[in-house]
């Protein structure tokens, strides 16, 4: 997490008064010994800075769901636009401006009636204990994108009241709450200002916390000793039961009292420091806070109510009230041993002029940057680094501004373990001292950057890629503090001249993004930009084209040709409100139109680490072509037989067909059966129906065959014929005489099916002449005589051959065939 210091915004606040009074005189100053001039036309992008009550304070209702939305917040009866992507830096907490409406405590937040608050702002309901500060500074923007008039804040500072703090001894503990009483008399829980830690992971104390925004830093100490060393309150009765997080042990007594005298001055992991000799307190521990210690704090004003922050005040003053501290300073001096880790690290200042310029050109001063704070360990010099992000991952690099010693204290020096470092260093300056700074060349400040870190030499150095820091102190990362710069020197008008724009152009992690909430969102370009002219974003989302519009033909496919432009990598996703695709995940699949209700609407979304954009385009599905059924022959089946036969269609697409056959006709198939073999052709089985006994005639079915494509278009009908043919009957019992002096041929047969509707035909036969008779001509067929009995007389017959000569044929008509049969001679 990017964290402040409580301490420095008191700094800050009070640095910006005197600024702005020098200020006024020197407007006083310029009007008293100038002539008048007329009053100047307000410019495209001019600055402000505002502080005061947070008066209203409103979420986009288009985006309220979204940690990057945006909103207003109305300070000193100013309206001021929130744009999307804005971080808002807290005490020791950045959050974005939807996450301030998320987090806050009920009853307030999103789902509060009518509209979400941020239960900070006067205008709230119901009314908040107190009230709330805003620092914002920005532009106010004429004719831009997103209106003719508007104030657009840059930067977003929130507190609950910036300069409000208290101080004072401790006079007691309750360590089963975790509370403090300061400034009362000692030993006395019923006077005194009550301080909780307002610490909703656990780092320094007991978990708890009325309002997370106003958390402690769990990254950078915030609870700490005023060497920087980080200090914590036990979470348990030390008479009872030791906290092993925050052992008694790490506060060395010099009296058993009572009451009991602590050490306030010592260093850690020394055992040569006769204040410690006897009992070496561990520098990878915290130390506790003690009855007796003089601290500092600063925090959330609540109450004890379920919730704590809504009003009405107390009309009996503070009772029933407390401080959820997100700062505590000890005045306690705990060191480390000099270039031993672990060793810790603070800063108390930090102040960047941001390099813009006034309308006159002239150069604002960069050299009013400082940075200042305090180290456990006087035997290393400190190494500072702006943090410059990533406007895609969030990630920082570390850019080297310098490095500075640190004031070793008495007697040699002042302040034990204090630091401050005050660029521009003298020129050809090699040595680091206390007093003097080795930077590199000019301009490594700029441009500024959100965060700085002060490094202990060697007792940091950046994890390498997949690892994290070593931490110490119940999960601090030793050795490094980092930090959100809290002071910006933004360009100073010339009296009388034009009010200059704050150059939020020249500040990436405002123009480009890269800003991480404590939430774990990352901010991109502010939007609406705040300024006339809106410099390129570092981080780019996507902008989509999903192609088209697309016309295919009813069950073919074509391919989408979908694109994206932004920071790579971008993922896709396609739908379509009917059809189906090859792969939804990738710029240009392949939509498939069976099945597809024309239009298609057809819609894609790209997503990148910058945001998501959609497109859609349609898809208009034609009529596909109707395909042309092959000539199908007809077919002839025996009564009961299997059969089957072919079917094929052509279609002008190429599109693939399927085949759809019915019958009409008595009796009907059995198991008529369509199987497809290729996209375009199948076969078409069946058993043929086993005709009644007795039937002689055929049986004649009529198929309907229809082919389809996939696009739904079908053929013109077919209607081939099966012919079903009766069981050929079996014919026996044949007999053949030929009476020579009659010239008369004799004839008997049988058949096996006994009907009058079976016809026996005698066939040609081959005479004894060597010549073929045709029977015909005399009359060929026989007599039924009845139970299947015929008989046949041919008077003036020729003779038939003798064998081997061909022999007497006798067909039925429903195809039985007698077996040869030779012929008896008479005279």
């Amino acid at each position: 997490m990017r964290i402040g210091t409580f301490l420095e915004s008191i700094t800050n606040v009070l640095g910006r008064t005197r600024r702005m009074l020098t200020l006024g005189a020197a407007v006083a100053a310029a009007m008293a010994a100038g002539s008048a001039r007329a009053q100047l036309p307000i410019p495209a992008s001019s600055q402000f800075d505002f502080t005061g009550f947070i008066e209203e304070a409103t979420l986009d209702p288009s985006c309220t769901a979204d940690p990057h939305c945006g909103g207003t917040i109305k300070v000193n009866g100013h309206v001021i636009v929130v744009p999307k992507e804005t971080v808002v830096e807290f005490p020791a907490n950045a959050l974005t401006w939807q996450e301030i409406f998320s987090q806050a405590p009920a009853p307030y937040g999103l789902s509060a009636s009518p509209q979400p608050e941020t239960g900070m702002a006067i205008a709230d309901l119901p009314a908040t204990l107190t009230t709330y500060e805003a620092h914002v500074i920005g532009n106010r923007v004429l004719n831009g994108p997103a209106g003719a008039d508007l104030h657009i804040a840059g930067l977003i500072f929130v507190a609950q009241a910036s300069l409000s703090s208290g101080s004072g001894f401790i006079n007691f503990i309750d360590y089963t709450t975790g509370e403090l009483r300061i400034g009362g008399t000692l030993g006395s829980n019923l006077d005194g200002t009550r301080v909780r830690l307002n610490d909703p992971t656990g780092r320094y104390g007991r978990v708890t916390s009325p309002d997370i925004r106003f958390t402690v830093d769990p990254d950078n100490p915030t609870v700490i000793a005023a060497s920087g060393y980080p200090m914590c309150i036990p979470r348990t009765d030390p008479a009872v039961s030791d906290d092993p997080l925050c052992p008694q042990a790490q506060r060395p007594v010099v009296s058993p009292g009572p009451p009991v005298v602590y050490q306030t001055l010592f260093t850690m992991n020394d055992p040569t420091d006769p204040r410690v000799a006897n009992l070496p307190p561990s520098a990878f521990t915290q130390a506790p806070m003690e009855i007796g210690d003089w601290v500092t704090f600063g925090g959330l004003l609540v109450t004890d109510a379920a919730t704590p922050t809504t009003g009405p005040f107390p009309a009996n003053g503070t009772a029933g009230t407390y401080v959820a501290a997100h700062t505590i300073v000890s005045n306690v001096g705990i060191y480390t041993a000099p270039g031993t880790n672990p060793a810790y690290i603070m800063t108390e200042v930090t102040l960047i002029g941001t390099g813009g310029l006034t309308v006159l050109g002239a150069g604002e001063a960069v050299i009013r940057t400082r940075f200042e704070g305090m180290t456990t360990d006087t035997g290393r010099n400190v190494h500072l680094y702006g943090i410059d992000l990533d406007p895609v991952t969030g990630d920082g690099t570390d850019r080297d501004w310098g490095q500075i010693g640190v004031d070793p204290g008495p007697p040699n020096g002042a302040v034990q373990g204090r630091w401050r470092f005050r660029p521009p260093c003298p020129t050809g300056n090699t040595v680091v001292t206390q007093k003097q700074c080795v930077m590199n060349a000019a301009g490594v400040f700029l441009p500024v950057t959100r965060d700085m870190r002060a490094v202990v030499e060697g007792g940091w150095t950046p994890p390498a890629p997949g690892t994290s820091s070593p931490t110490a102190a119940n999960g601090l990362i030793f050795g490094q503090f980092r930090a959100p710069i809290f002071e910006y020197i933004f360009p100073e008008n010339v009296p009388g001249t034009p009010i200059p724009p704050n150059n939020f152009n020249t500040i990436p992690f405002l123009a480009q993004g890269g800003v991480t909430s404590s939430a774990g969102t990352i901010a991109r370009q502010l939007n609406p930009w705040p300024d006339s002219t809106t410099p390129t974003p570092g981080c780019v989302a996507p902008t989509v084209s999903a192609g088209g519009p697309y016309q295919v033909a009813a069950g073919l496919s074509v391919q989408l040709n979908g694109s994206a432009t932004g920071n790579t990598p971008i993922t896709f996703a396609w739908t379509v409100s009917s059809g189906t695709l090859s792969d939804p995940s990738i710029a240009n699949p392949v939509f498939n139109s069976v099945g597809a209700t024309s239009p298609v609407t057809a819609t894609l979304s790209a997503t990148n680490a910058c945001g998501s954009a959609t497109a859609s385009t349609t898809i208009t599905v034609n009529a596909a072509p109707a395909p042309t059924l092959a000539a199908i022959p007809n077919v002839s089946v025996l009564s009961g037989a299997n059969a089957s036969f072919g079917i094929s269609a052509t279609d002008p697409n190429n599109e693939a067909v399927t085949f759809t056959v019915t019958q009409s006709g008595t009796p009907a198939l059995v198991n008529l059966t369509v199987t497809q073999n290729t996209p375009n052709s199948a076969t078409v089985s069946f058993t043929a129906p086993t005709l009644p006994a007795g039937q002689t005639t055929n049986s004649v079915i009529t198929l309907t065959v229809i082919a389809t494509n996939v696009g739904g278009s079908s053929s013109a009908p077919a209607h081939p014929t099966v012919t079903v043919r009766p069981t050929p009957d079996q014919i026996s019992g044949v007999t053949a005489t030929y009476r020579t002096s009659k010239q008369r041929l004799d004839l008997t047969a049988t058949s096996s099916v006994i009907s009058p509707n079976v016809i026996l035909t005698l066939q040609p036969y081959v005479t004894a002449q060597g010549t073929t008779f045709d029977p015909t001509q005399l009359g060929s067929v026989f007599t039924n005589t009845g139970a299947g009995a015929y008989t046949l007389t041919l008077v003036g017959a020729p003779q038939p051959a003798a064998p081997p000569a061909t022999p007497i044929v006798i067909k039925s008509n429903i195809g039985g065939v007698s077996p040869p049969t030779g012929i008896t001679v008479r005279p």
